[in-house]
């Protein structure tokens, strides 16, 4: 892992505490190029509601589009 982090360590730009911390740990580095922003887009909450929502779509929750969720 700290081959993997002094490898990356420009794009990471960690601290020497977030070295150590993360040395420990499982270590997944993913990388997007060519990322442009989105405008922020309104949800439906609804009552039974998790962190963690799996969709076919993300219309399926936006405001003034969503559909009963279970």
């Amino acid at each position: 892992i700290s081959a993997i982090l002094n490898k990356n360590q420009d794009k990471l730009n960690l601290s020497e505490k977030e070295k150590t911390r993360w040395h420990k740990k499982a270590l997944c580095l993913v990388e997007f190029s060519s990322v442009h922003k989105i405008d922020p887009t309104q949800f439906e909450r609804q009552a039974n509601m998790d962190d963690w929502l799996i969709l076919e779509k993300i219309d399926d929750m936006v405001v003034g589009l969503s559909i009963p969720y279970n």
